[in-house]
Order: C-alpha cells, then structure tokens, then sequence
C-alpha cells in the first residue's frame, strides 16, 4: 500500500497531525501521530480500503473497535478511537491506539531465544491480557509475535484485537475462510472450522514455543503445507531445541497446542495459574532454596499444578504480616533525612544473592519459612566485598563476574561535551530534594518549586515568568498537574490547589504534618499527598479528605499509583500497598533499611532502594520479593527501567544494571559523585546526575558512558527531560534548560 499521508498533514480537521510512517502490513499503513487535542502520541492503523468496500466489513469494524475500546488492561494495547480520513476520492477508515516505541516481539526474537524466566514472565503477561479480553467476551484470532509490542518498560501489550475478523476470505483456498497468520493458526482454523478462545490459546502455544526456542515449531514451503501441518503434524519438542528448558514446560506447550480444542487448556486463566508455580519455582530455585516441589525437574505433578496454590501464598514473604510474626517497631530506628551518614552496611559478593526470608499468614507453610531463614543465615556467611568507591578512603577491591562489565575510572576523564543552554530562571532558594520540574499537559507551562517558598510557572520554550505563588514555607517537593490545575505542598504541610493559567487559588489544606514527598494523581479523582506519617487522598475540585492511611512511621519518598494500588514507603524501611480507592491496606513489605527513594515499576513488579544499600524488586499485587540486590552505599535516588534493564544508583558511586526478572547484574558504572537525585531517561539512555554537578549519560544496553559535563552547580533534585531538552535544578536556586541535541553534535573530547 502505498503512503498516502506525509509528514505534517492533518486528518479529522486537525485533530491529529502525522508525525511518520512507522510500517506497512496486510491491513495498511501504520502512522505515527500527534493527538493535538488531548496533547499525546498515537499510533494510527489506516485500513486498506478494499478491505473497507464491504458494507458488512465496515459494521465489523465499527463493532469490533468498540469492543477493543472496552478492554482497559496493562498488557493490551489501549484504542482510543476510530474515524475516517478522505483522499483522492477514497474513504480511509482508521484505528488510533496507544503510541509504543518499543518494537515488537518478532523483532526481539531475532536476536535469540528469551531465557527460561524472561520467557515465563513474559507468557504471564500475555496469558493475563488475553484471559482478560476472553472473559468480556472478545477473542483476538491473529495471535502472532508482530501483534505484540513491547513497552519503554519492557512489558508486553497485545495490539489489534478484532482485526482479524476483516481478513476474512483474504487467507487460504477458495474453498476455506480462515482468519489469521499461517504460522500460529489453530488447526481448527487450518481446516475452515469453528473457532473460539481457545484457538488463541493454541496461537498462544505456538508464540511460548518461538520465545523459548527463539523458532517456530513448523516449517513449510508454502501456506497450504503449513497450514496442514497446523493440522495434522505431531507437537515437536522444546527440549529438542532447548535442552534446559524443564519437561513440565514442554509439556505445558504441547496441551496449548493440543490438536483438538478440547483437549487444551480450556482458558487463559489456567495456563496464567501454571506459569505463576513455574515463575515461583524457578525463583526458589534461582536462590538455592527446595521447596520439596519437583514442578521444574520431573514434570509429574503437572496435573495438579492447578490446585497447589500453596507456592503462591508462601511467595506472600513480607505482605501483611500475622499477628505473631509482626516486627518489633520499638526496636527499629528512623533514620533521619538531613545529610544521611554513610551505610556501613556489609554485602554479598555479587555473585551471590541474600537468601529469602519470607513469612506467610499460613501456619502449614511455617516449615519452608524456616528453610527460607536457615537459606539467608547460611549465605550471610559468606565473606563481604565492599565496591570501590572513588573518594579518598581506601577500600578493597570488588570481585566482579566475568560476564558483567564495569566502566573503569579512567573512561571517567574523556567524553566531555558543552551543552548548549536554552535559558536560566533563577528563584531566590534552592531546588529542593524532590522538586523535579513539572510541564503540564499542553506542553507549554513549566512549574518549578523553590524553598524560597513559591511555585513559579515558567513559559516552556523561554523559560520566562508567567506567575508565581507563595506557599509561606519551603517546597521541597514537585508540583503535579491535572486538566487546568496544579497542586503543590509545602514543607510545613499545607497543600494548595491553582488555576494552572492563572496561579489564583482555588483551595488549601493543611495535613498536619512535614511533607517532603511529591504527590501524585490517582486517575482525575484523587490527590494522593504524603504528610508526617499519613498518607492522604484528597477530592482535587474541593481538597476534601477522602481517605487517610496511617504508615506508622514518617514518607519521605512520593507515593506511586500502579494501576489501583498506591505504593509508599517509609523510614523504618516498610513499603505499603494501599487501595487507591478506598486507603485500604492491601500488603506491606519489609526491607531492610529504610526507604527515602520513590519507588518506581513495571506491570507486574515494583522497585525500590533502602538507606541499607539493599535494591528489591517485589510482585506488585501480592508483595513477594522476586530479587533482591546488595550494593555497598546506601539508595536515595529512583531509578529507571529501560526495555528489561533496571538501573539505579548507589552512593557508593556506582550506578547498577539488573535483569528485570532475576536481578542479575548486567553491568555496573562509575559516576563522578554522590547521586541523590532520581535518575531518568533519554533514548535508551540513562541520565545520571550527582551532587557535585555532574551530568552523565550511560548507554542502558551496556553501561558504557556516552557523554558527560560539568554544570558547576551542585544537583539534588531529580532532572527532566522534554522535547529533547533537559531540565536541571541546582541547589544554588536555578532552572537550567540545556539542548541534548547539542550533546550529540558535539565533538566529543577528553
């Protein structure tokens, strides 16, 4: 199909502006576009029009695009609308969905096969999406690898359910009607039959066999012969491709792809339930520990998988804790925020990892909770191997894996670029800690909090006043913004709500407590602000109190909304799961060391760093701990997650690169200084800013150092990057709006 709209052209009378072609399939033409009235990327599918000719095809479309609109989920792709766009006499009918600029699975598995735990999160993603859309009554019908598109995260989404239904007589004989891609049809489909749900199931087989063996489980010359060997052919063998991979896999594959529809799982739910004991092994695995449960080696217990939930509740480590296990708070010491000392905490080795110790509410499960304590006294054994730091004191040097890599020091005095300043606004105090910028939905107003005590709206691309607001107390903490308001809370623990054009105040609250945490929103309804030892959710038109939840013990670090949970943590090291709706607890977690950096997460996961020097990752809606990494400095910064890589920064002056799903260490970096503030992303690439001004860009794939500069300003608050700008805020009270397109210009030198 040929393109039929260029760069800047409008569709829908301006309602979206084309960006560029992203790619042709068999439907049409995908373009990238800009929303320009709700200000976001889109992605906009333009159908080929013959398909588009049959009046029955059209109210297909229509249904089925209404329907897709329907299924809000975090591992599918969101639709957002439908329309039609005219040229040259042609009516052009077209889907406009989430914008994912992370590919899709087909181009990932290019490279290679995923590993075993990649594979089994990844499989859970898609069986979650797809037992979703099943239950509301939508089946997809062309499951394939190009359909599922990979997030900045690393998360999956399903893209283009119900399209399917428009190929109809476009694939097979003259004879057959099938829907769907040769390579992962169902045999049903193969031979013109009836389908439903499960004949995704069986395409979901197929994609589980192509991740774990990184091939297709058939092979033919043309699209008859594959269709009959859809059909007709035995289930080969994973194990023959991928001898590490467990029999009970294999045989979890082969059921998905069982030849007749009865015979396979009879929903997603069930293959969801499966994946969840296997991820749980493997991880019990992974930390040396025996669950007496032979799931991964002999494959026997197969059948009853279904039935053991019992792996999952004791994965419950560190959720809501029975009354006889709870932690002694009394004994518990809060650290405090000013200028955090040193942590003279001892690590592993990083080739090893600190044994679980997990709890659960189930008295049965008190045996394996004691083998998981034996498990962490018996690698606390192990002789300790402080990282180097670069500041004058000596230490030992670290024992690092063969595979990761580390950035020498000496890399340290070369790639210096000078970027180019935009502009500079100056307040009359410092940038405080948390106080991020924020730049409100039309991408024109910049809010920047100072302790001098206002919330300054700046004009993005001048970097000019427009107003600004006194709060009467320090701001430490960042503004957030919804629709035509901004919301901002002082140090003192007052709360205020402005017109975002304006700056006049439509309502204040005081929390009753000190606040240096940001707030966050939950959907259009709540403003979530930590105070004291309080969490508060409050009505954003009136600032009434919605809900309050008590942590016991004092917020430094900004709640995170995931989905309809809130997560926060606290100085005595707690991080609590709360119902955004209603405040009620859901789990808390207990990390050794207390938690001053904000959390951050995937769909599935939640990570966070303690003063400890301890980085977690921990399932999101039961609060087990999946990993666990030990570094030597404490964590005070948020990190990042590029693709599957996890990142943060230590102030051991090391920043850190993990696997998403196992917490391996990929590579480790130095950096120029102690890092406070939050670390973000640029291209694939991580920004690190650290105390004694320093600017530094690491390649997320391998660490290695793109570029760096010196501001000459000392830097706490976490930067920001927009429209290929970067925003920095120093401690000495200025807004620094600096070019990053100049810092890939320039010549590069020592």
């Amino acid at each position: 199909m040929p393109a039929i709209f260029s760069r800047g052209e409008k569709l829908e009378n301006g309602h979206y502006t084309v960006v560029k072609e992203i790619g042709v399939g068999g439907m049409g033409v995908v373009y990238h576009c800009r929303d320009e009235l709700l200000t976001r990327d889109v992605a906009i599918k333009m159908l080929l029009p013959e398909l588009m000719s049959d009046k029955k095809n059209l109210e297909v479309f229509r249904q089925e695009a209404r329907l897709a609109a329907q299924l809000e989920h975090p591992n599918l792709v969101t639709v957002y609308d439908i329309g039609v766009e005219e040229r040259q006499g042609k009516q052009h009918h077209f889907l406009a969905m989430e914008y994912l600029t992370g590919g899709n699975l087909a181009i990932r598995l290019q490279d290679a096969p995923l590993s075993l735990e990649h594979a089994l999160n990844w499989m859970k993603q898609l069986a979650s999406g797809i037992s979703f859309a099943h239950k509301r009554g939508v089946v997809h019908q062309d499951i394939k690898a190009d359909n599922i598109f990979i997030t900045n995260e690393g998360d999956l989404k399903i893209g283009d359910f119900g399209l399917a239904r428009l190929l109809v007589g476009r694939v097979g004989n003259a004879n057959t009607k099938i829907m769907g891609t040769p390579a992962y049809m169902s045999p049903e489909l193969a031979r013109g039959e009836p389908q439903d749900h499960r004949s995704d199931i069986y395409s979901l087989g197929v994609l589980f066999f192509e991740m774990v063996t990184g091939s297709l489980p058939y092979r033919a010359k043309g699209m008859i012969e594959m269709a009959m060997k859809h059909a007709t052919a035995a289930v080969p063998s994973v194990r023959r491709q991928s001898p590490e991979a467990p029999e009970v896999l294999d045989k979890v594959i082969r059921r998905m792809m069982a030849k007749m529809a009865e015979d396979r799982y009879q929903n997603a739910a069930d293959i969801l339930s499966i994946i969840d004991e296997l991820i749980f092994e493997l991880r019990v695995q992974r930390l040396g520990i025996s669950s007496n449960r032979p799931l991964l080696t002999s494959g026997e217990i197969l059948q009853d998988a279904l039935d053991e939930r019992d792996a999952r509740s004791s994965v419950k480590a560190r959720a809501v804790n029975p009354p006889d296990v709870l932690p002694d708070k009394t004994s518990k010491q809060v650290p405090k925020l000013e200028n955090p000392p040193e942590s003279q905490h001892s690590t592993l080795e990083l080739e090893g990892r600190k044994g679980a110790r997990e709890t659960t509410q189930d008295r049965e499960d008190k045996a394996r909770s004691a083998k998981w304590e034996a498990a962490d006294a018996q690698s606390k054994k192990a002789e300790p191997q402080p990282i180097p730091s670069q500041s004058t004191d000596a230490q030992p040097k670290e024992k690092l894996p063969s595979s990761v890599r580390s950035t020498p020091n000496q890399s340290l005095q070369k790639l210096r670029v000078a970027l180019d300043t935009e502009w500079v606004f100056k307040t009359k105090g410092p940038i405080g800690w948390a106080a991020q910028p924020h730049i409100d939905r039309s991408e024109k107003t910049i809010f920047l909090a100072s302790c001098d005590g206002n919330l300054y709206a700046l004009d993005l691309r001048a970097g000019n006043k427009l107003w600004h607001c006194e709060l009467g107390d320090a701001i430490v903490s960042a503004p957030v913004s919804i629709g035509s308001y901004v919301f901002a809370s002082s140090a003192a623990g007052n709360t205020i709500c402005l017109e975002a054009e304006t700056g006049k105040k439509v309502w204040s609250k005081s929390l009753g407590g000190k606040t240096f945490a940001s707030p966050s929103m939950f959907k259009e309804s709540a403003l979530l602000a930590a105070s004291g030892n309080d969490l508060h959710a409050l009505d954003v038109r009136t600032g009434e109190q919605l809900w309050r939840y008590a942590t016991n013990y004092p917020v430094v670090a900004s709640p995170l909304v995931q989905g309809d949970l809130v997560l926060v943590g606290n100085k005595a090291g707690e991080l609590h799961a709360v119902s955004a709706a209603k405040g009620k607890q859901e789990w808390v977690f207990n990390a050794d060391g207390g938690i001053i950096a904000s959390p951050f997460a995937s769909v599935d996961s939640v990570y966070v760093g303690t003063k400890a020097g301890n980085f977690y990752a921990v399932e999101a809606r039961a609060g087990a701990m999946v990993w666990e990494y030990p570094a030597s400095g404490i964590i005070v910064s948020k990190g990042a997650i590029v693709f599957t890589s996890v990142v943060f920064a230590s102030q051991d002056r090391w920043i850190y690169c993990c696997e998403k799903y196992d917490g391996r260490l990929k590579w480790k970096a130095a950096v120029k200084g102690k890092v406070f503030a939050d670390l973000c992303t640029y291209k694939g690439q991580i920004i690190c800013a650290n105390e004694d001004g320093w600017l530094q860009t690491f390649a997320a794939v391998n660490g290695q150092l793109k570029w760096q500069t010196d501001i000459n300003k000392k830097i706490q608050s976490p930067p920001m990057v927009a429209n290929n700008s970067l925003y920095v805020g120093t401690v000495e009270g200025e807004l620094y709006a600096f070019s990053l397109a100049s810092a890939e210009k320039t010549e590069i030198t020592a």
